[in-house]
């Protein structure tokens, strides 16, 4: 399994984690992981770019945290952290093999 499809697993479960519950914060989460697993998907989303898609979402889960005092069970905080750190050792890895192109900030 290449790390793009390992990054799609890690989605699927936080996915799934939020799917269980059915409150409309809960049923929002789960909308817009859908829609980035269906971008990445595509072939064209590759390397440096696929770090820009996930991160929406972890600001999305954040902001609906912090905008209605929601939170998350340590399993959805756990797969969130592990769905995050996949994307940006995909992004380490593609800036890594360009000499002279700093990683993202």
């Amino acid at each position: 399994m290449d790390q793009k499809q390992a990054l799609i697993a890690k989605m699927l479960k936080l996915q799934h984690l939020f799917e269980k519950q059915q409150d409309e914060i809960s049923k929002a989460i789960v909308v817009k992981i859908k829609q980035v697993v269906d971008r990445l998907a595509k072939k064209r989303i590759q390397g440096a770019n696929i770090e820009p898609e996930v991160h929406p979402v972890s600001i999305f889960i954040r902001d609906q945290m912090w905008d209605h005092d929601y939170q998350l069970t340590d399993e959805q905080r756990d797969a969130l952290f592990d769905m995050e750190e996949a994307a940006q050792e995909i992004a380490k890895k593609f800036f890594i093999s360009f000499p002279g192109i700093s990683g993202p900030l």
